[in-house]
């Protein structure tokens, strides 16, 4: 019987230090991972695609939710400039919970320090200590530098789901807000036979109604469209028989070649304007045919949002027709998909291209033939890692802490003493 037990602990003894040999090399291998995220960002590598940042690119092609995508980007760059925390991770003393949390705080000055502590407690202390520390140098008269006495607070009421909101304002911005309140509570309670305002008149004393108004006001002026609303253009067509070849130009514009005249049918609705001998109107065309509002709709639902992988936008988009009305395309859902504004010009540029396979479906390829997928598959090997980062220590990730706690307030104190005194 006791040689079972021993058996059993040995076993759970090999588990436990393969467990923390692997989380070292782990370790060290998201070291190297975020070193080559910082590189590809610092180089703009996203951008090709016109994405909005490393993050977008990061959940596309590297399967990372976004808000992890974007905490990664940012370790990423504060690594950069700290490379004794670098250097450690790297080694596989330390871990992505304790580089993050000091990434948060870390300066060049100061990271010394910090990773001393890292290498002497858990993950949960430095988190803790990091954010005490973040609280403690935030700027404040206490510590001699100025508030700005801008500020604000809003919650929601845990009894009643009431929306609370408390602010402080500089005396030129109150009186701007006031005289704004004033303006909004008139808009209000205007009638169709009233004058103007009374700008002098006093806010409202209950200002709740007039800042929903406000509220409203704002929206209703800045909301973003869904679709990007195309303009009508006049293209005028010359005839063949005089130039011996047809050719084209904007009105009080430049001439077009064929394929700009197909890629403005995308985005404008165009009207073309027939000319004979000695530039005699002899054709005024009716308006190109664009996609109607039930079709707009339709496509809405389809594709939700800009079509192309990993973009995601769901503002100003416009319905692209994959083959060019001008090349014969139809208006139908089988030629038509949504594309924001910035991958719209991409296409056209010829950074990337579409087909259509036919059903209502299209397939997103680069210049050079390579399918562009909605969703990469991500491969690995624990093997490789372990071959990789065998020569990390099994206990090289494993602080040097006796398991006693953390005086937050002690640790913080002596910290921010100890950096003021060696600037």
């Amino acid at each position: 019987m006791s040689d079972m037990v021993e058996a059993g602990s040995a076993e759970i003894e090999q588990i436990e230090s393969e467990i923390c040999a692997l989380a070292g090399q782990i370790a060290a291998a998201s070291a190297q991972y975020l070193i080559l995220v910082g590189e590809f960002d610092s180089r703009r590598g996203w951008a090709a695609w016109e994405l909005r940042s490393c993050a977008h690119w990061l959940s596309w092609r590297a399967g990372v939710d976004l808000h992890t995508a974007r905490e990664q980007v940012r370790v990423a760059k504060a690594m950069r400039e700290l490379p004794l925390i670098t250097s450690a991770y790297l080694s596989g003393t330390i871990s992505y919970s304790k580089v993050r949390a000091m990434t948060r705080v870390a300066t060049a000055e100061n990271e010394a320090s910090l990773l001393q502590k890292a290498l002497d407690a858990p993950a949960a202390h430095i988190e803790r200590l990091c954010r005490g520390l973040k609280k403690a140098t935030r700027p404040t008269r206490r510590n001699g530098v100025d508030l700005d006495p801008c500020v604000g607070r809003w919650r929601w009421d845990e009894n009643d789901g009431s929306l609370v909101f408390s602010a402080r304002f500089r005396p030129e911005d109150g009186k701007r807000f006031l005289a704004a309140l004033t303006r909004a509570e008139y808009e209000r309670t205007r009638t169709g036979d009233e004058a103007d305002a009374d700008r002098a008149a006093p806010a409202p004393p209950n200002p709740v109604p007039a800042m929903i108004a406000m509220a409203e006001m704002v929206c209703a002026a800045l909301d973003s469209p869904v679709v990007s609303p195309a303009a009508e253009v006049l293209v005028h067509i010359g005839g063949m028989e005089e130039a011996g070849h047809d050719h084209a130009h904007f009105d009080d514009g430049p001439g077009l070649d064929d394929e700009t005249l197909a890629q403005v049918l995308c985005s404008a609705v165009m009207r073309t304007v027939g000319h004979g001998r000695l530039g005699k109107t002899v054709r005024w065309s009716s308006t190109a045919k664009s996609p109607s509002r039930t079709q707009m709709r339709q496509l809405i639902i389809r594709d939700r949002c800009c079509a192309v992988p990993g973009c995601g936008r769901t503002r100003f988009m416009h319905a692209h027709h994959v083959t060019y009305r001008s090349r014969g395309g139809e208006t139908t859902l089988d030629n038509l998909v949504l594309l924001c504004g910035e991958h719209h010009r991409a296409l056209h540029d010829g950074y990337f291209f579409i087909e259509a396979r036919g059903d209502q479906c299209f397939s997103f390829r680069h210049p050079s033939g390579t399918e562009i997928i909605h969703a990469p598959a991500v491969s690995g090997e624990a093997d490789e890692i372990r071959r990789q980062y065998g020569g990390i220590a099994p206990d090289a990730i494993v602080p040097n802490w006796g398991g006693e706690g953390l005086d937050l307030s002690y640790a913080t104190d002596v910290l921010i003493t100890n950096w003021q005194q060696a600037a």
